[in-house]
């Protein structure tokens, strides 16, 4: 100790801020050493060496070091008559030094930091701006008085407060509920902050000994009728000092030591039980202020809090012992606190979200936004919340309970719980609602800016690709799913007005993995099939087997894109997200890739199909015809066909072989390694797309001629049974024939 004590004056004698450093002085396990600060004062304030605020020219300060010392900080203190009515002072009872706030955190991590030097150096520019008088920034907003280690909380919306406190000097009167335990409280005000005519005290139960308690109690909501613009730090430590305050303030005190007295006199009569521990009642000082408050930047309005406990003689007394003390104040758990807290707005949180699919994956995403202060949230689901759900569902079912609950009407449950209570839960089948216009409109309406699916099932991404009702809303679409056991999770955003959707997205992630090993081996992982897992004994469930944490993370990351563009705004563009797992396979890499629009032809040959061509496969298309100028070029096609909504995904592109013949008039497409480089295709982009047809070009226009037909008449013959696409780059666009078998 005595070692660090000298490292310490070694290091003071060194900061030429300091006038005087003094030989250390032992108190107790404590080392005083007091320094002198050359405070540079307003020039009109040379004269006196007192600057207007009453801070000196030269002021001595304290520096106390505890027996942990340097691996804790000293104590800064100033002198026991260093004036009390200015800001970021900590809470201080008369006759003890006056201790500044210097630092928005702990000394302690400014000294391991910045060192003992740092410290200094706030304590300087604090007697500076003192002197000034800018400890205040009004710009910055108004600074909360200064409370620590209050042994009682008080939970309410400070808006919802601020807007019902009387204006004209009365005393609103609340019910509260609390729990007393030691010498705290921690109380929760009536949340619709109903008036009461003559509320009382009482207790509800409590313990033998004595050690806590628990009932209801009232609180008394008092309005400054001015704004204060003078700062006071927090001197209130009893009945006397709280009055002295409230006159202060500009309130009436004698009314509200009356409306005090009627409390406790009324307590004593008509309470119900006896509490050991007293008769409670809140005093909120309600206080105008000249700027918005630090950290409530929409409210100009400071909420002061105290409690005041009664003894409870068991009769009335007519001057009662009563305990004052301040008492934090807590936001009431709100959407708008979930929003402040992950750093989010108001205005940011107002938007409608609908969520498809309540499953582990859905649940999870559904909590991360509802968290974050999203709480407008319809859910969609019409499957139950079966026991092994709990393995990865963000919620858990009551064991206890004799029937299986909706999974949307168990998230809709949680969400009242994190103070959302505008979700909604619907019982249905996303496909029905999508296929039903009138539904969809009931479900989803026009203020809905995003659909999320979180399904997973293919059922619904055909049913998405089809639905005219969804093609008609201006609400944006986002397919959200997992690969590989949880190794590749993936974001697919539609673009506005469908221009390229969720089918479209899906061909080309698929087409991607051609080129890219990494992702293909992990959208692949060791198997992506459904597993049946036994959940009874002649009960079993199809499932991919992956651990809680594993789709957490897939969540977490899938949240963070969806908040972004919840947030920032949607692209007008498609985007394609995915991340992919490390090689440890605990974290994840994370892409965001925008997707142009896709090129949309129908043909009415064959019964009628929909022609999709994705804006990847016309650039490649477009850089091989400009390579051979008039020459007519071309290639095979790969691509995703859907019966059911009688589409053609066009999605990439295989090289033409080197035998493949080039002229003015005529392409001939050769056949040398074409099957092998179809089969390779066909695998690296895992199944999923498959040889549908050829493409060439007329550089001087006109469509398919003879000879075409009778080449796509011998690949649709080939196909065994699929239809075939032919596909004629012109310079006035793209056209397209379709033959089946």
């Amino acid at each position: 100790m005595i070692k660090a004590i000298d490292d310490a004056v070694h290091q003071l004698n060194r900061h030429r801020g300091l006038a005087r450093i003094s030989e250390p002085q032992s108190v107790g396990e404590t080392t005083i050493i007091e320094v002198d600060v050359k405070v540079e004062l307003p020039s009109r304030c040379w004269g006196n060496g007192v600057s207007i605020t009453g801070v000196r020219a030269t002021e001595t300060c304290i520096l106390s070091f505890d027996v942990d010392w340097p691996l804790s900080a000293p104590k800064v203190l100033l002198r026991k008559d260093f004036p009390l009515n200015l800001p970021h002072i900590n809470p201080h009872s008369p006759g003890q030094y006056i201790s500044p706030c210097l630092f928005e955190g702990s000394l302690d991590e400014v000294l391991h930091r910045f060192g003992l030097d740092a410290i200094i150096d706030q304590l300087i520019d604090w007697l500076h701006k003192a002197a000034a008088g800018t400890l205040i920034n009004f710009e910055q907003g108004w600074e909360p008085t200064r409370r620590d280690n209050c042994p009682s909380t008080i939970i309410f919306s400070a808006e919802q407060v601020a807007d019902i406190a009387p204006t004209d000097g009365s005393i609103l009167k609340v019910s509260v509920n609390y729990f007393a335990i030691d010498n705290g409280l921690y109380a929760s005000l009536d949340p619709d902050l109903i008036s009461q005519i003559d509320p009382i005290s009482n207790v509800i139960s409590h313990d033998r000994a004595g050690k806590w308690s628990k009932g209801t109690a009232a609180a008394f909501i008092l309005r400054t009728p001015n704004v204060i613009d003078t700062y006071q730090p927090e001197t209130v430590f009893d009945l006397e000092t709280l009055l002295a305050r409230v006159e202060e303030l500009g309130i009436c005190s004698s009314h509200l030591a009356k409306n005090l007295e009627t409390y406790y006199s009324h307590s004593i009569m008509l309470s119900g039980k006896y509490d050991p521990k007293g008769f409670y009642v809140i005093v909120v000082l309600v206080v105008n202020r000249p700027a918005s408050l630090i950290g409530a930047p929409d409210r100009k309005t400071e909420m002061l809090p105290y409690v005041i406990r009664y003894d409870n003689p068991g009769s009335l007394q007519p001057k009662p012992k009563a305990e004052v003390h301040p008492a934090f104040h807590s936001h009431k758990l709100s959407p708008k606190l979930l929003a402040y807290t992950s750093g989010l707005t108001s205005a940011d949180i107002s938007k409608q979200v609908v969520i498809f699919g309540c499953g582990s994956l859905g649940s999870k995403i559904a909590l991360h936004l509802g968290r974050a202060g999203f709480g407008r949230i319809t859910f969609v689901d019409n499957e139950t919340m079966s026991p092994h759900n709990a393995a990865r569902h963000a919620l858990v079912v009551d064991e206890n309970l004799v029937f299986l609950p909706q999974k949307a009407e168990l998230m809709e449950i949680n969400f009242a719980k994190l103070s959302h209570h505008n979700s909604r839960s619907i019982n249905d089948d996303a496909v029905s609602l999508l296929m039903n216009s009138t539904q969809f409109s009931d479900v989803i309406s026009d203020d809905s800016p995003l659909i999320i699916d979180a399904t997973a099932s293919l059922k619904v991404l055909a049913a998405e690709t089809a639905s005219v009702a969804l093609n008609n809303s201006s609400a944006r679409l986002v397919r959200v799913l997992m690969y590989g056991q949880g190794n590749c999770a993936l974001v697919m955003l539609e673009a506005k007005e469908r221009s390229s959707r969720v089918d479209d997205l899906t061909a080309a992630l698929f087409a991607r993995c051609r080129n890219d090993a990494e992702l293909r081996a992990n959208i692949a992982g060791k198997s992506s099939e459904a597993t049946a897992i036994f959940v009874g004994d002649n009960c079993r469930s199809l499932t991919v087997p992956m651990s809680d944490s594993t789709v957490s993370r897939s969540a977490a990351l899938a949240s963070m894109q969806i908040e972004r563009w919840l947030v920032d705004g949607f692209p007008d563009e498609s985007f394609l997200c995915f991340g992919i797992s490390d090689a440890l396979g605990i974290g994840m890499s994370w892409k965001s890739e925008p997707i142009a629009s896709t090129t949309v032809i129908r043909v009415s040959e064959e019964g009628g199909w929909e022609i999709r061509v994705l804006d990847l496969v016309i650039q490649t298309i477009k850089l091989d015809v400009k390579q051979w100028g008039l020459n007519e070029t071309g290639g095979a096609l790969l691509g995703h066909i859907s019966y059911e909504n009688r589409t053609i995904t066009i999605a990439g592109v295989v090289e033409s072989p080197t035998d493949s013949i080039r002229g003015p008039a005529c392409f001939v497409l050769g056949t040398d390694g074409l099957i092998q480089s179809l089969r390779e295709a066909h695998k690296a982009s895992l199944g999923y797309l498959t040889f549908i047809g050829t493409w060439h070009s007329h550089p001087i226009g006109g469509s398919h001629s003879n000879l075409d037909r009778k080449t796509l008449h011998h690949i649709a013959e080939d196909a065994g049974g699929l239809p075939a696409v032919s596909l004629v780059w012109t310079p006035d666009g793209l056209i397209c024939a379709v033959e089946q078998w």
